[in-house]
C-alpha cells in the first residue's frame, strides 16, 4: 500500500514538474518574443516617423523667406559647418545652431554631441530654459560628452545611423577631416538626417558639408527703455551668418534677429520694409 502512494506520489510529482517546465518553455518563448521586438525597433527613440529629409526644389524653397531665412539649408539631409567667426563669438554660434534646431521636425530627437574639454568651446552646457526660449523642447534633445577627435566623431556617426538629428562639436580636432566629414555625410544622406558640425575659430582644413558658415553677433535694435542711471537697456538678440562655400550655389549672408519680449524672430535687414517700400513706390 506504501508502494501504491509511492508511485501515486511519483507521478503527481513528476506531472507538477512536466507542467512547471511547460510554463518556464512559454515563459521563456514569450521573453524571447519581447526581445526580438526591441531588438527589431532597437532604434526606436530616435528613429524618426517624419518623411526623410531631401534636397528641396528651387520654388519650395525660395531664397529669401521671410518666414524662415534657414528652412533652404535646414531641409536637406546630410552635413553643415559652422566656425565662429572669433574666439569670442562662440555663443552667437551656438544661438545659430539653436535658431537651425529649432526648425528641424519635431518629432525626431536630437543629440548634442559636447566636446569634453575642448578650450575653444568652453562656453558652459546647454541650458534647458535657453532651449525652450529658442523653440527647442529640452525632452527632445539627448546630451554627450565624449573627447574630442575619434570618439566625438564615433559618437556623431552612431546618433545619425540611429535616426537622430545631430549637433556635434569638432573644435579643432584634426580627426575631423576630408575622410570623417565624408563618413557623416554620408551617414546623413542613408538615415535622412541632418548634422551641424561646429569647428573652432581658427580650425583648417577641408569637409564635405554641404553649406560652411562663419557666424558672429552683430548690432541688433536698441531697447525702447533705458535701465539705472540712465544706461540703455538690452536690444534685440541679432546674429550675422556668412555662407562661405555652399555646393551648387553662391555665397551669402544670414541675418537671424530674436527678441526676448515678444519671443519671437524678427524679419532679416535685408527684408525688412521691403513690401512697405515697395507699395509705397
Amino acid at each position: 500500500m506504501q508502494r501504491a502512494a509511492s508511485r501515486r506520489a511519483t507521478r503527481s510529482v513528476r506531472a507538477v514538474s512536466a507542467s512547471k517546465g511547460a510554463d518556464r518553455r512559454s515563459s521563456l518563448e514569450v521573453l524571447r518574443a519581447e526581445i526580438a521586438a526591441l531588438e527589431n525597433d532597437g532604434a526606436g527613440a530616435l528613429r524618426p516617423a517624419a518623411p526623410r529629409l531631401e534636397a528641396p526644389k528651387p520654388q519650395d524653397a525660395p531664397a529669401n523667406d521671410a518666414g524662415d531665412a534657414l528652412a533652404q539649408f535646414r531641409a536637406e539631409a546630410g552635413l553643415h559647418d559652422l566656425r565662429p567667426q572669433a574666439y569670442l563669438d562662440a555663443p552667437a554660434a551656438y544661438g545659430f545652431a539653436a535658431r537651425w534646431m529649432a526648425g528641424w521636425p519635431d518629432d525626431r530627437a536630437i543629440v548634442w554631441v559636447r566636446a569634453r574639454g575642448e578650450a575653444r568651446l568652453d562656453f558652459g552646457a546647454p541650458c534647458p530654459d535657453g532651449l525652450a526660449q529658442a523653440g527647442i523642447d529640452p525632452a527632445r534633445m539627448l546630451r554627450i560628452d565624449a573627447r574630442p577627435g575619434p570618439d566625438a566623431l564615433w559618437a556623431m556617426e552612431e546618433a545619425l545611423k540611429a535616426g537622430a538629428l545631430v549637433f556635434g562639436e569638432a573644435g579643432c580636432a584634426p580627426a575631423y577631416d576630408l575622410t570623417a566629414s565624408r563618413r557623416l555625410h554620408r551617414a546623413a544622406r542613408e538615415a535622412g538626417g541632418q548634422i551641424l558640425v561646429l569647428r573652432a575659430h581658427d580650425a583648417d582644413g577641408t569637409s564635405a558639408a554641404l553649406t560652411r558658415w562663419a557666424v558672429g553677433p552683430a548690432p541688433g535694435q536698441a531697447a525702447p527703455w533705458r535701465g539705472a542711471g540712465g544706461l540703455p537697456g538690452l536690444g534685440t538678440q541679432k546674429i550675422r551668418a556668412a555662407l562661405e562655400r555652399r555646393r551648387g550655389g553662391a555665397p551669402d549672408v544670414v541675418e537671424l534677429e530674436w527678441d526676448d519680449d515678444a519671443l519671437c524672430s524678427l524679419e532679416s535687414a535685408a527684408l525688412a520694409g521691403g513690401p512697405a517700400a515697395a507699395a509705397a513706390g
